[in-house]
């Protein structure tokens, strides 16, 4: 829910930039109309292929009882497969049309394609399902995010995001520094730069807020003529959700009226910054308004209270 939440507030400012988003009011207040690029238009609530592609990761692990590629493929192809799947990246699109096609989970990403967010995104609920077991938490990490990105990069900044919702759904507080040391830690041997970046946060945390997004993401974040946005490459989306947790790690709303400033790809930042606050304060952080407004509100609360009891059944 905490995703989902993020993910609906985030899509109708999806690609502003945070100084076109600074003069907006109430962002975090209620679901504004969303329309999508390719002029689209959706109801109050609706989320993006964030929220859709968590959903069926968690499908996934309900079907099977654990993570299994291959289902979350067949998952992933019933979206594209009915027209469902909103706003889906390149890199995505492009794995799921070779799964239509016949080619195997195994070979339908690229290992060089480009390093977005699309792996990252939907991978909370790996991080919940071995937040009590994090020996497998990065193979697993691995086999759900080969289904559609192989680029090392992408791999790793998946397996960040999901040591983070792990670190923070176990955890009564959360201290900065320990946080930090357990997501360098998850990737410090695969991506040394990632794992110093993730350091890093500690310090942008101690300067003004733009200027440690404008830190974060190091060329800036400017299109011309669009001002200051975090773009969708893996590795800004992900420090950025690291930093906006952070600032405020006990408020859930505070945590994504941040993110939604941020600028660009705000949905996906308030997704998975939306994911790791939901997953350490719980269900009743977040506004009854805006859980009950989000679209499936009452299916994604089931699928979140069957995930539990599958993967905890003597405490469900």
């Amino acid at each position: 829910m905490g995703c989902a939440v993020g993910d609906a507030l985030g899509a109708p400012l999806e690609g502003r930039s945070r100084e076109q988003i600074a003069a907006m009011q109430g962002i975090t207040e209620d679901y504004r109309p969303y329309r999508h690029k390719k002029d689209l238009e959706f109801p109050r609530g609706q989320y993006t292929d964030d929220t859709q592609l968590t959903l069926a990761i968690v499908k996934s692990l309900l079907t099977c009882g654990q993570v299994d590629p291959a289902e979350i493929a067949a998952e992933f192809v019933k979206l594209w497969e009915s027209n469902q799947i909103v706003g889906a990246g390149p890199v995505a699109h492009r794995a799921v049309r070779r799964l239509m096609e016949g080619v195997r989970w195994e070979d339908a990403a690229a290992a060089d394609d480009l390093p977005l967010n699309g792996a990252a995104m939907r991978i909370a609920p790996v991080g919940l399902w071995h937040c009590v077991d994090a020996d497998r938490l990065g193979r697993d990490v691995e086999l759900a995010s080969f289904v559609t990105h192989r680029h090392p990069l992408a791999v790793d900044g998946a397996i960040a995001i999901a040591t983070a919702v792990a670190y923070a759904a176990t955890s009564i507080g959360i201290e900065t520094a320990s946080f930090l040391d357990a997501v360098r830690g998850s990737v410090a041997d695969r991506s040394p730069g990632l794992a110093g970046r993730v350091l890093q946060v500690r310090e942008w945390l101690a300067l003004d807020e733009t200027g440690a997004l404008e830190a974060i993401v190091a060329d800036g974040g400017r299109a011309k003529g669009r001002g200051f946005g975090v773009p969708a490459t893996v590795e800004p989306t992900v420090l950025t959700s690291l930093y906006v947790f952070l600032k405020s790690p006990g408020d859930y709303l505070a945590t994504v009226d941040r993110a939604l400033r941020a600028g660009g790809d705000v949905d996906t930042v308030a997704a998975i910054a939306g994911a790791i606050s939901g997953a350490h304060n719980g269900l009743g952080a977040i506004p009854a308004g805006l859980v009950s407004g989000v679209k499936d509100s009452a299916e994604i609360l089931d699928l979140g209270a069957r995930l539990f009891a599958r993967r905890f059944p003597d405490t469900a």
